[in-house]
């Protein structure tokens, strides 16, 4: 019986083809070395995206505004246009505007105007305290005119446009004159 056996030559582990799992044995790739490649790659885009998300999250706690991250922009605080006493059409525009730190959106969003009275907080799924959120971005805005971080024509265009509020009206006209602007 021993004799039956037929002489087979042997493969040399070279020449095996590789199986990985789920993979038949006698698929073949045409170069495994790309294979290494492509796990760095994959590491390297997860890193990115663990650094985007991570910024998600600091620059708002950064900015004095962790509850905006819990906004999930739903737009359900878009229903008191009706009883918005400044008119705001879109908080949720200006929640996102704090959160992210841009002026320039937070006044054109109408936040400048925003008298934080609270009637948007009730139609809040995440009862975000919405008028502090208004009121820190209201501030971080007139830091940031108040430092010259906002060009100039731009404010200029937003106080044609009637964009700030009574309350601060007075802080833009006297950065204008410190500033030797003209506001007309």
């Amino acid at each position: 019986m021993a004799q039956e056996k037929k002489n087979t030559p042997k493969r040399e582990d070279g020449s095996q083809p590789i199986a990985l799992p789920g993979i038949r044995r006698f698929q073949f790739f045409s170069n495994l070395r790309d294979r290494a490649l492509t796990k760095n790659l994959n590491r390297l885009a997860m890193l990115g995206i663990g650094a985007s998300l991570a910024l998600d999250v600091a620059k708002p706690i950064a900015h004095d505004l962790p509850q905006t991250i819990f906004c999930y922009e739903c737009r359900a605080c878009y229903a008191t246009q009706d009883r918005c006493p400044a008119a705001i059409a879109y908080q949720a525009e200006l929640n996102v505007a704090a959160r992210v730190g841009d002026h320039t959106r937070f006044i054109k969003a109408g936040g400048m105007k925003c008298i934080r009275c609270g009637s948007c907080v009730s139609f809040c799924v995440v009862n975000l305290d919405l008028p502090r959120i208004f009121s820190v971005g209201q501030e971080r805005v007139m830091e940031a005119l108040e430092a010259g971080r906002i060009p100039r024509d731009r404010i200029e265009g937003f106080l044609r446009e009637g964009l700030f509020g009574r309350e601060f009206i007075d802080r833009v006209a006297d950065w204008f004159d410190k500033s030797g602007g003209r506001t007309a």
